[in-house]
């Protein structure tokens, strides 16, 4: 009995390492200290042609103190329409990881379209797991929000 109990902790730290582990791997930074946010990748490209692609400095505007990249004149007066329709869920952080309560920084080209919204991720298996239950991560994600938006 004892050494079925300690084959089950075994296969549960196992499985805590490997679905907490992945949010730890590198991604490239959503916003250098100064830099652009979402890495210099415009947000119109993700929910207009379901796209990650890069901006460019000559065409920018500034939202709510960070500094956003586009493709084209025509991607900056989209979002200068509006700003709240193109501007990714969590301010660009990995929407798998504010679901559990964690603020990290996602791979801009790593993305998800919902509802017309996107969600970006720190990892191919962020991205897996918030396909596999977009309604249900969605909604611990903004339940978690408030608390993630403020951890400095």
């Amino acid at each position: 009995m004892q050494k079925h109990l300690a084959t089950i902790a075994i296969a549960a730290g196992f499985v805590a390492l490997t679905t907490f582990g992945f949010f730890a791997q590198s991604a490239p930074p959503a916003a250098a200290v100064g830099g652009p946010a979402l890495g210099g990748y415009c947000p119109v490209a993700y929910v207009a042609m379901n796209h990650a692609m890069k901006g460019d400095a000559q065409h920018k505007s500034v939202h709510d103190g960070k500094t956003y990249h586009f493709a084209n004149a025509d991607a900056k007066k989209m979002f200068d329409a509006a700003p709240v329709k193109y501007v990714p869920a969590y301010d660009g952080l990995c929407a798998t990881a504010v679901a559990q309560g964690m603020k990290l920084p996602s791979d801009p080209t790593l993305f998800t379209i919902h509802n017309g919204r996107a969600y970006l991720f720190s990892a191919a298996e962020a991205k897996a797991m918030f396909d596999r239950d977009k309604a249900g991560t969605i909604s611990k994600a903004d339940a978690e929000w408030p608390k993630v938006n403020q951890a400095k």
